[in-house]
């Protein structure tokens, strides 16, 4: 675990649930792909359409990142929206802005049990961009809240391990079972994680090869007051898109615990959180 400061619940079979939400909810038909390039207009990918790709600016020279953003959120606001914007500032990336918005606005129980159908629409994109030239060493993903699960999911899904999976903050209500269930280190080469609001809307357990706890990783954080909902759960992805444009903005040092860290009682392994973290970060 690093440390620093700063200024699947199984309640009905499986199948039987897969039948009822398919059913009622029509799942394989709602996750849109929309990729944001400089100098070009938007545009949506979809799986299996070639055309779609070809009229599209994705550049296999460059690298790509999947943005995913969390419950009631979509592609073109908060989360998704600010990311987006960052990235295109710092760099000419390929961005693509993931939208399961048609689930997501939804009561927290049904967007929840429909990151096991998401999951694996956003695994067939991936290996379809991969078809088109995209090297899956180039390939980032990074999800907040319901969305860091669902990246983590979608990698478990994919035949070919992307190079990296950062988590903000990801959800902790309904999140149970192993680690087929949730985002885990096994999802990717390397798997970042910030945690900015345990014990309430995010988990405090170490899922990744390096997860960071700024400011003892919540239930509050600076600038919220006594708010630790959504605003400390917030906090993950601020965090993120100022390191995008700062790499070096917020080291961290390894320790185990926040009271070690508090009394100084840690290693001397840093690393520092956010865009610029080392992949060999273990902690």
């Amino acid at each position: 675990q690093y440390h620093g400061t700063t200024k699947s619940l199984n309640i009905l079979p499986k199948f039987s649930m897969r039948a009822l939400l398919t059913r009622f909810f029509h799942f394989d038909n709602n996750v849109f792909f929309i990729l944001y390039k400089r100098n070009c207009d938007p545009k949506r990918i979809v799986v299996g359409d070639i055309e779609s790709l070809s009229n599209s600016c994705l550049n296999p020279n460059v690298k790509t990142k999947i943005l995913i953003h969390g419950w009631l959120s979509a592609e073109n606001n908060y989360y998704s929206d600010l990311m987006k914007k960052a990235y295109l500032e710092a760099h000419d990336y390929n961005v693509i802005a993931v939208d399961w918005s048609w689930y997501s606005y939804n009561f927290y129980t049904i967007a929840r049990f429909s990151i096991d159908y998401v999951a694996p629409e956003i695994a067939k994109f991936v290996e379809f961009i991969l078809g088109a030239g995209i090297d899956p060493d180039d390939i980032h993903i990074l999800g907040h809240s319901l969305g860091a699960h669902i990246a983590g999911l979608a990698g478990y899904e994919m035949k070919i391990n992307v190079s990296r999976i950062t988590g903000m903050d990801p959800a902790m209500p309904l999140i149970f079972g192993d680690s087929s269930h949730r985002l885990d280190a096994t999802d990717a080469q390397f798997v970042d994680i910030i945690h900015t609001s345990k014990y309430t809307l995010g988990v405090y357990e170490a899922y990744g090869h390096a997860d960071f706890y700024p400011n003892g990783g919540g239930p509050l954080q600076p600038g919220c007051g006594l708010e630790f909902g959504i605003c400390t759960h917030s906090r993950s992805y601020r965090y993120f898109i100022e390191s995008i444009h700062n790499e070096k903005g917020f080291m961290a040092v390894r320790c185990d615990g926040w009271w070690n860290f508090t009394h100084q009682n840690c290693s001397n392994e840093y690393a520092y959180m956010g865009e610029g973290v080392s992949h060999l970060a273990r902690g």
